[in-house]
């Protein structure tokens, strides 16, 4: 005897979230100094431009919460995953602290 197995409902897909107008979707290997994204409920702001690792199979980058240097810190991704970036629409004239100025 043979069971009829019970057909499984299929998950509809839920549409994304529409991109805010001031974030868009970068590989790490994109990123800029001055960059903010959102990881662990903080916001954090890119202070160097990513290190390769790994034979270009991940980057790094130093980070520290905005506003809050004692919080800095390195930050790894793989080279093959997208995340949101917000940048200042002024990227290239941000006040950053002195020893990241050329």
């Amino acid at each position: 005897m043979k069971r009829k197995g019970v057909k499984r409902q299929q998950r509809q897909a839920e549409p994304k979230a529409a991109n805010a107008p001031d974030t868009i979707s970068l590989l790490p290997m994109e990123i800029q100094i001055g960059d903010r994204f959102t990881d662990q409920g903080f916001e954090w702001q890119v202070m160097t431009r990513p290190a390769v690792l790994h034979g270009g199979k991940s980057l790094r980058a130093r980070v520290q919460r905005a506003g809050l240097p004692e919080t800095e810190r390195d930050m790894t991704w793989p080279a093959h995953v997208r995340f949101e970036v917000r940048r200042h629409p002024n990227a290239q004239q941000l006040d950053l602290p002195r020893r990241f100025k050329p």
